[in-house]
């Protein structure tokens, strides 16, 4: 008689107690529609001690603007379970959604230049 047993040969699901699928309550997408795979996301300050580990990865790969597809890429997770585990951090006020265009460029200088490359085409 044999056994068939998993035998870890997946290194991303290796270490891993529980399964993605269960982090996000089976849930197969994200409830706010708006986000795609290009949108952008940084992580805000708080308390991160109660989250499971793969909620803090995130948070950690987030210190400066992010895309969901750029996130799902460093942490080998599948984008659909992605998607929903940014929107479970959105909605917990871990993450902040927009783009980097919409900090304030404080340098005029360098907006000048580009504008002067731009003129000049």
């Amino acid at each position: 008689m044999t056994y068939d047993i998993w035998d870890g040969d997946d290194e991303a699901e290796a270490g891993r107690l529980v399964p993605l699928y269960i982090l996000v309550n089976g849930r197969t997408s994200p409830r706010n529609t708006n986000l795609d795979l290009a949108t952008q996301v940084v992580a805000l300050p708080g308390d991160r001690s109660r989250l499971e580990p793969e909620y803090r990865e995130i948070l950690d790969r987030c210190a400066g603007w992010m895309s969901i597809a750029e996130i799902g890429a460093y942490l080998h997770h599948p984008l659909t379970i992605t998607k929903v585990m940014v929107d479970v951090l959105l909605d917990q006020g871990y993450l902040d959604i927009g783009t980097p265009a919409q900090q304030k460029i404080a340098d005029h200088r360098l907006l000048a230049t580009v504008l002067a490359g731009l003129e000049r085409l």
